[in-house]
């Protein structure tokens, strides 16, 4: 489906995706290195590389997946000049589609693995956090022991468990795409 909601503004508003699976589900370590390499891991994502570093289209470009007890949901999300707007919504589906298809680099692998494991701590570092990190492992019933096999199970993620993952739970050619913007520089519009 596409939603457009014309404004007389100088920047898109764009934000495509699809359904996600719940905070619970066994692909989730995969899932996290994958959108991580893609449009996650800020300057170092796929996303950003391509929609800003080499084609200046957007300042910022990132893809999640929020997850909650029962589903959640995969976005990409940036704002771009109207004129642009439909060529980057071109390259983030090409990018999604690349993902499930080749392989991630051992470089790209091995920079979102670092990321994930070394972030980590910090999520545990002041005693809100704690609390909080250990109310979602209470929540979302991840175990007694998430903390202590976190590192290890990053760190198990292959490249074929990423395209596994990109494939099953990214879904370029059956997404939702909202755009906001002057819909007609834009070409969503006559």
């Amino acid at each position: 489906q596409t939603w457009v909601i014309d404004r007389a503004i100088t920047q898109a508003n764009v934000v495509l995706g699809n359904l996600g699976p719940p905070r619970k589900n066994p692909d989730f370590f995969p899932i996290a290195v994958m959108n991580y390499i893609l449009g996650g891991g800020g300057f170092s994502s796929r996303l950003l590389t391509e929609v800003r570093a080499k084609r200046g289209f957007a300042y910022s470009v990132s893809s999640a997946f929020d997850f909650k007890k029962f589903s959640g949901s995969f976005s990409v999300s940036f704002q771009t000049k109207n004129d642009s707007a439909r060529e980057a919504i071109s390259i983030v589906l090409e990018e999604m589609k690349k993902i499930q298809t080749e392989p991630v680099t051992d470089k790209e692998l091995e920079g979102a693995r670092k990321y994930l494991t070394g972030s980590f701590p910090l999520r545990l570092d002041t005693q809100a956090k704690l609390a909080g990190f250990l109310a979602q492992v209470e929540f979302y019933d991840l175990g007694y022991d998430y903390a202590d096999t976190y590192t290890s199970r990053i760190m198990a993620v292959t490249k074929e468990d990423i395209q596994r993952v990109a494939k099953k739970y990214l879904n370029p050619d059956n997404h939702t795409l909202v755009v906001v913007g002057n819909l007609k520089e834009a070409g969503f519009k006559e």
